[in-house]
């Protein structure tokens, strides 16, 4: 008796779950092609746009459909043990309304689906107290096709692939046959690089999921053009409209001045205040250098005042030299910082030193700290060498 009641129990059980799992599917989500093209529409369109315009799904079989949505040909692996949001059912729904496509070559569906709970959202304007989103901005804009273009190009991948090449990569490439990026590459490697960029190059992602401008059936005909330059060897007979460069936005050939930075402007009287307060201890008088190393009185580069700014605000990472600025913790205000600043320079335009410096040593002295002396000693010294030679002639007896 209690193994029947247990099975009743279990059967109840499986009887009220298909009940509510039947009330909660919607009556148009029964047919598989049906559900496959509402997932679709709410998940691959943002990359792929409608399905005409990629044909994903084209020469290949059903197991290779799910095994790339699921985890190996997407951007995004979409199966929920990868991470994704899609189920077994969801992706066999998928696959289901991909084959029907391909079966019939025109879509399956006639009615209107329903709506999406999750659509692909809308860039709205923000309002006033809510932030912007930021998104991936993309590499280059979107480049129009005229209408001879697209005439030339319909249905031709290798004329397609060339003219995007032309729109996207010549501007950095050049003509393909000039730099041949793609000798000796797989397709593969290609493509990735194509859609992922490369770090730490000016290589950008182009794929439309990693901001860039350029879907999957783009990058696709892009490689095709490169693969099959690299099997001829040689440049494709193409119609030149498809290899002529675009003409470049005249906005970006103007060049863009750098800012303009006003010079240091200080008080060099009050600099040689706060230079006897703070700096004297290390640098000595007038920078003479004890015991801190001599300040210098030129400096190689463009600007010193922004220079000399820079070192008294930041310090010199590794030294004894610190952070005086107080937005560096350091006890100085801004107007100090030019005001020390303005007293170095007026440092570095004297003849080595201060004018009214009492280190500096007069204009012509021989002997530093002898002054007034130099010109005695120098006359007393020529006395003695003249007499010296004097006595010596008087020694040497005369030639026969």
């Amino acid at each position: 008796m209690l193994w029947l009641g247990l099975v009743l129990l279990f059967g109840c059980v499986l009887l009220t779950s298909a009940v509510l799992a039947q009330e909660g599917t919607p009556p148009e989500f029964a047919d598989p092609v049906v559900y496959g093209a509402w997932l679709y529409e709410g998940n691959c369109v943002r990359c792929h746009g409608a399905y005409e315009r990629e044909r994903v799904g084209r020469g290949k079989t059903r197991d290779i459909l799910v095994r790339e949505i699921e985890s190996e040909g997407c951007e995004v692996r979409w199966g929920r043990r990868y991470g994704g949001s899609l189920g077994s059912k969801e992706i066999k729904a998928l696959v289901a309304y991909i084959m029907a496509w391909e079966e019939q070559g025109a879509s399956p569906i006639t009615a209107p689906l329903p709506p999406q709970p999750t659509a692909t959202p809308t860039p709205t304007r923000p309002t006033a107290q809510a932030q912007p989103t930021p998104t991936p901005t993309a590499v280059f804009a979107r480049v129009m096709m005229d209408a001879r273009i697209k005439h030339i190009a319909q249905g031709n991948p290798l004329a397609y692939g060339a003219w995007l090449y032309t729109q996207y990569c010549h501007r950095c490439h050049q003509s393909y046959g000039d730099t041949r990026q793609g000798r000796g590459k797989r397709e593969a490697d290609l493509l990735h690089v194509i859609q992922n960029g490369k770090t730490s190059t000016q290589m950008k992602p182009f794929a439309r999921i990693k901001g860039g401008p350029l879907n999957n059936r783009e990058i696709a005909a892009i490689v095709f053009y490169i693969m099959a330059w690299e099997r001829l060897g040689s440049q494709p007979a193409l119609p030149a409209e498809v290899l002529a460069p675009p003409t470049p936005d005249p906005q970006a050939l103007v060049p863009i001045r750098p800012p303009v930075v006003p010079a240091v402007e200080g008080d060099a009287a009050w600099g040689e205040a706060l230079y006897r307060l703070h700096c004297r201890r290390c640098h000595g008088e007038s920078g003479a250098g004890y015991p801190a190393p001599r300040l210098a009185r030129a400096w190689p580069v463009i600007r010193a005042d922004l220079y000399l700014r820079h070192v008294i605000t930041q310090g010199i990472q590794g030294t004894a030299m610190r952070a005086w600025s107080q937005s560096e913790g350091g006890p100085l205000h801004d107007t100090d910082v030019d005001a020390l600043v303005a007293l170095l320079l007026t440092w570095s335009t004297s003849t080595g030193s201060r004018a009214a410096s009492p280190s500096a040593s007069s204009s012509g002295s021989v002997w530093p700290g002898l002054g007034g002396l130099a010109v005695p000693v120098v006359a007393l010294a020529g006395a003695w060498y003249l007499r010296a030679r004097a006595a010596q002639k008087r020694r040497t007896p005369p030639r026969a």
